[in-house]
């Protein structure tokens, strides 16, 4: 059969069941294929087969910011599909500080990369087509940590970053302007927002506890002048709002403990558990590596009200230290105190390590692993 004879309906379902690597490599074979694959509909479309079919038969892949050489050759993003990676993508052009890189998404195969710091370039990836794009600079150049946020608004199909932090004036000294910014990929340029930033509100977001979901990114947040408690703070990528949301009443009472914001199950899910300067202060470093339980709380949407259930507790295990997320099939990922990743299924109780650095002997590798839930994609940022 002739290239030209194939319909429509037969090419789609022959190319949707393609990874992306083959369709990078044959869409040059014909105009009608070419213009098939660029389609915006058929990358949406193949990038949800995608999902569900690594939803239904747990083949879900991570992205793994790793170390190579024990710290000592840098760090790499790492496609891990099963146990070890597979694959590194190579970041060095970008000009990120790689060894402090923040990873913000996916958002339909698509992650951004950044700095937590000042002044740091910004970077949108796609690690499966390995395509770049340093985002030009905001229009405040600020002195302060700013906080990032990235989604996808559906209603303009558009990809979208929000940026707040707190400017430095001529002002005198404790005087602060405050400014919110979005940047949209199809224009490629940065708009100042008249919107109500967290700072005004008087809460500070944490940089290391977020999540983006549903057409929205979630940061948790506490009032920074007292009184104001805890808060999940959301901002809306379509309405282009900040939103406050409760969070589970424990929060309100423990403050010795790491609250992380996760989707689990589609849905938001917060982990709390022991943070580090609630250990004892014990010698050697390796007695630091004490019981500690996690307990997992996922939120509850009803009509306009939000309310928590908790829907695990896992341990007390000893010698993990940071979470990291989760996968499709229910395992729980968590950072050991000597930097490997380990799993325990929600489920079926099952525990496994993942061997994602580089083995260096007797020297273990440094923490600060970071872990997203990938689907490939086709979605590019060069547009």
């Amino acid at each position: 059969m002739a290239i030209e004879k194939i319909s429509e309906d037969l090419l789609m379902e022959i190319l949707w069941r393609l990874p992306v690597k083959t369709l990078l490599q044959i869409k040059s074979v014909c105009k009608n294929w070419y213009a098939f694959i660029q389609n915006p509909s058929f990358i949406y479309l193949h990038h949800d087969r995608a999902a569900s079919i690594a939803a239904a038969e747990n083949t879900d892949c991570l992205l793994v910011k790793r170390f190579l050489n024990g710290g000592e050759g840098g760090v790499a993003l790492s496609f891990v599909p099963n146990e070890t990676p597979v694959e590194d993508i190579n970041i060095s052009s970008t000009g990120l500080d790689i060894k402090q890189l923040q990873i913000l998404g996916p958002c339909n195969g698509v992650v951004c990369l950044t700095k937590f710091g000042l002044n740091s370039p910004i970077v949108l990836c796609n690690p499966s087509m390995k395509e770049f794009r340093v985002l030009p600079q905001p229009s405040y150049k600020n002195d302060h940590i700013s906080n990032l946020g990235f989604g996808f608004d559906p209603y303009t199909n558009d990809y979208k970053l929000v940026r707040f932090g707190m400017i430095s004036t001529d002002l005198p000294m404790g005087d602060i302007d405050e400014t919110v910014e979005i940047y949209d990929l199809s224009t490629d340029s940065w708009r100042e927002v008249d919107v109500e930033s967290p700072i005004e509100s008087g809460f500070h977001c944490w940089h290391d506890s977020y999540a983006s979901w549903n057409g929205n990114f979630f940061w948790y947040a506490y009032h920074s002048r007292g009184g104001g408690g805890s808060v999940i703070m959301a901002f809306s990528m379509s309405d282009e709002v900040f939103e406050q949301m409760p969070v589970p009443e424990v929060c309100l009472l423990d403050h010795n403990s790491e609250k992380k914001l996760f989707v689990l199950n589609d849905s938001l899910a917060m982990v709390i558990y022991p943070n580090w300067w609630s250990r004892p202060l014990v010698f050697p470093p390796e007695e630091l590596l004490l019981e500690k339980s996690f307990d997992i709380w996922v939120m509850n949407e009803e009509d306009v009200e939000v309310s928590w259930t908790k829907k695990f507790t896992i341990g007390p295990f000893q010698g993990l230290d940071w979470t990291l997320g989760f996968r499709q099939n229910g395992e729980f990922l968590v950072e050991s105190g000597h930097g490997q990743m380990l799993s325990y299924n929600l489920y079926t109780r099952e525990r496994k390590e993942y061997q994602v650095h580089d083995q260096v002997r007797g020297r273990p590798p440094p923490p600060n692993l970071q872990v997203l839930l990938y689907t490939e994609s086709l979605v590019s940022v060069k547009r």
